[in-house]
């Protein structure tokens, strides 16, 4: 490393290749010679488009009876032929979990100047659905659906990836090539020739994407038309932040 290394790299030049990463975390530290502070640190970015290979929906029923117990019994009916639907359609029993039970009053407020009178009672019975074979999802919501005829309620649908190793390498090698290339470009701005990299860090995510790629069910001749349900895409992202050395 060239002595005066602190004073050849000047504010001006910094400021002109900072200015090309704008938005990324970049550094550069000359160390005036002290090869344990001199260093490039950037950040990388990268992505890689997977397909969703999990899905998930919240079915259940909501019943309105004139007391608790009618009202309670003819929901657990209800949601018990809602369960078995899904179980039916081949959903391990692990995979379907009871994430609402809930019983309210219905009041009646019309009348002015008295208080709400108790017209009946309402139960709803919800539960969360993981589905890990998607071809099947539009049958399974609309099996359900139809098992819990008028009372049925149908609320969130969402897709996930459970496997993201594979894509999480590709985003990888994007992010540190990303670094690699900014680094370089900073050394070379600044005169300086890059060493190996001296720390690397780390993190990542998944990101639902839309619009929808591609569907995850079709019309059912005993059923009429199916639902449409896309199960669009996810992207998996890695962000490194790199310090390379400078030699």
């Amino acid at each position: 490393m060239r002595r005066g290394l602190a004073i050849t790299l000047g504010a001006a030049m910094l400021a002109l290749a900072l200015a090309g990463c704008s938005g990324d975390n970049v550094r550069i530290e000359p160390g005036g010679g002290n090869a344990e502070v001199a260093g490039v640190t950037v950040a990388g970015h990268g992505e890689a488009r997977v397909q969703p290979d999990t899905g998930y929906f919240d079915v259940g029923v909501q019943v309105t009876a004139t007391t608790v117990e009618a009202a309670r019994e003819r929901a657990a009916q209800l949601a018990s032929a809602v369960i078995a639907s899904v179980k039916q359609n081949g959903v391990d029993a692990k995979d379907v979990q009871t994430s609402n039970l809930n019983i309210q009053p219905r009041y009646d407020y019309s009348k002015n100047g008295s208080p709400p009178t108790i017209t009946g009672y309402v139960v709803t019975n919800t539960v969360t659905v993981t589905v890990r074979k998607l071809d099947g999802f539009s049958k399974l919501i609309d099996d359900a659906v139809k098992a819990g005829g008028n009372d049925a309620r149908l609320q969130s649908v969402r897709f996930g990836v459970e496997d993201t190793a594979k894509a999480a390498e590709q985003a990888r090698q994007a992010a540190m090539a990303d670094a690699k290339a900014k680094a370089e470009q900073l050394a070379k701005l600044g005169g300086v020739t890059l060493g190996k990299p001296r720390s690397i860090t780390e993190t990542q995510g998944a990101t639902p994407v839309y619009p929808a790629s591609r569907s995850a069910g079709a019309p059912s001749a005993d059923s009429g038309t199916s639902t449409p349900i896309e199960t669009g895409s996810s992207t998996v992202t890695v962000d490194v932040t790199v310090r390379w050395a400078i030699d």
